[in-house]
C-alpha cells in the first residue's frame, strides 16, 4: 500500500471554499478557549459558551459581498450579517429555511446592499400599488412591501452600522 499526499479537490480553490473548512475549525477553537477561561475563572463547566456575537469578533469574518465588475469577493472586515429574503425565489437550495440569503458584510457593501434592497422594495411595492394589491413574495406569501421585512442586519463589532 502506497502513502498518498492529501489532495485537495478542485470544489475547494474558489474564493469562497477555500476558508470553508477552517470555518468549523476556528470555531470550535474559540468555544474551547472560552470553556478553559471559564475554568480558570473559577465558573467550572457550568458557564454558557459566549454570545454568537462574540465568537464571531473573535473568528474576525471578511465580507462575503461579490463585486458585481469583477465577481470577486470583497474580503474587508465584516460589521454585520445580513439576512436577505430571496423574493419570488425563496425555494432554491442554499438558503435558510425562511428563504433568506445570509452574508456577512462590510461597512461599504452593507450600506450598497440596503441602498439597492430599498430601491427594489420601493418598485415593488409601487408596481402592486398599481395592480391594486399588496407586494408579497410568490413563493412564500411573505410581504415584501417594506425593508425591514425582507432586510434584516445583526451587527457586530465595535464598527458595526455605523449611520
Amino acid at each position: 500500500m502506497t502513502h498518498r499526499q492529501f489532495q485537495r479537490s478542485p470544489a475547494e480553490y474558489g474564493p469562497r471554499a477555500a476558508r470553508t473548512p477552517w470555518l468549523l475549525h476556528r470555531m470550535r477553537d474559540v468555544a474551547a478557549s472560552a470553556r478553559r477561561w471559564g475554568y480558570r475563572k473559577g465558573g467550572g463547566a457550568t458557564d454558557p459558551v459566549p454570545a454568537i456575537e462574540d465568537q464571531i469578533h473573535a473568528l474576525q469574518p471578511i465580507c462575503s459581498a461579490q463585486r458585481v465588475s469583477t465577481g470577486f469577493v470583497c474580503g474587508a472586515p465584516a460589521v454585520a450579517i445580513a439576512e436577505i429574503h430571496a423574493v419570488d425565489g425563496c425555494d432554491h437550495m442554499g438558503l435558510s429555511p425562511d428563504g433568506d440569503l445570509v452574508e456577512t458584510l462590510c461597512q461599504a457593501c452593507l450600506d450598497t446592499l440596503r441602498w439597492a434592497m430599498a430601491a427594489y422594495v420601493g418598485d415593488k411595492r409601487e408596481m402592486a400599488s398599481r395592480c391594486g394589491t399588496h407586494p408579497v413574495c410568490i413563493t412564500c406569501g411573505r410581504p415584501t412591501g417594506y425593508l425591514r421585512s425582507v432586510f434584516t442586519v445583526r451587527g457586530f463589532g465595535p464598527e458595526a452600522l455605523t449611520p
